[in-house]
């Protein structure tokens, strides 16, 4: 048999087993449109670790939710509940020390690519905290990039700019420089743009912060997850709506939420690497 004909039979395996990253989370749960999370962007970096027998090294850098759903704020999400006096976030920064929860969405990725992929480790290196500014993880990115070799770098953030009114100028510089280390630093970024609520709907502006994570995702390399729209999609829909949740649903549906995006984000990584 020809290398050829071996490469083509490696492909079509390689593609028939990213289906199941669809099939590991119940489907009724996670209905969206295909484009909804994302547009698919060239990251050969993690192309040429997203192989079978491979190991596909991540750092996710980020806010509470990154840790899990016991870690977050309110119910996963940003509520009045979650804010002080005046509609802003109290100052208290608080960095994890602990390592994330497997049910947080970053692990739940992990676990999907791993169910796509016959054979590949996916390592998973997980720091943030509670009220981080782009600046405070810009810092933590770039001291994980000095210390250690990642092929995929996560980047969640944006909510607290939009609650705080932070000058989305200097939100975009910001997250320029940080897309800027990861490539130096020879690894691909996926942005992680906020997570949906009626709350920070009604009492923040979010789209200048939206377009500031849309336009750094233009330069090579770097991906979009668009986590506030499939949110918002699936609230509209009342499929996962933590904010009209009984208290004593709310742990099964922040896990379900939790499942749901680590499934599109596997997706969208497994498509980028693609093409």
């Amino acid at each position: 048999m020809s290398i050829f004909v071996i490469g083509r039979l490696l492909m079509l395996g390689f593609v028939l087993h990213a289906g199941a990253v669809m099939a590991m989370v119940p489907q009724e749960a996670c209905q969206a449109a295909d484009d909804l999370a994302g547009t698919a962007t060239p990251i050969p970096k993690v192309a040429a670790a997203l192989q079978p027998g491979a190991v596909l090294d991540v750092l996710a850098v980020g806010s509470a939710t990154m840790f899990g759903p016991e870690a977050s704020l309110g119910p996963g999400t940003i509520t009045s509940q979650s804010v002080g006096d005046g509609g802003k976030l109290s100052s208290q920064v608080k960095l994890f020390t602990g390592p994330a929860s497997e049910r947080a969405f970053p692990l739940q990725m992990a676990k999907e690519l791993r169910g796509a992929i016959p054979g590949l480790d996916v390592k998973m290196t997980v720091r943030g905290g509670r009220n981080l500014l782009a600046t405070d993880m810009l810092d933590l990115l770039r001291s994980e990039l000095a210390a250690h070799h990642y092929d995929l770098v996560l980047w969640q953030t944006g909510t607290v700019e939009a609650v705080r009114n932070v000058p989305p100028g200097e939100f975009g510089q910001t997250l320029s420089e940080g897309a800027e280390a990861v490539s130096e630093a020879g690894a691909n970024l996926v942005l992680i743009d906020p997570q949906f609520s009626r709350f920070l709907q009604t009492s923040s502006n979010v789209e200048p912060y939206e377009q500031a994570l849309q336009q750094v995702s233009a330069m090579p390399g770097v991906v979009l997850f668009h986590r506030y729209d499939l949110m918002h999609a699936w609230a509209n829909d009342g499929q996962i709506d933590l904010e009209r949740t009984p208290r004593s649903d709310r742990q099964k549906v922040i896990d379900t939420l939790h499942a749901c995006l680590g499934k599109h984000l596997a997706r969208l990584i497994v498509d980028s690497a693609h093409l």
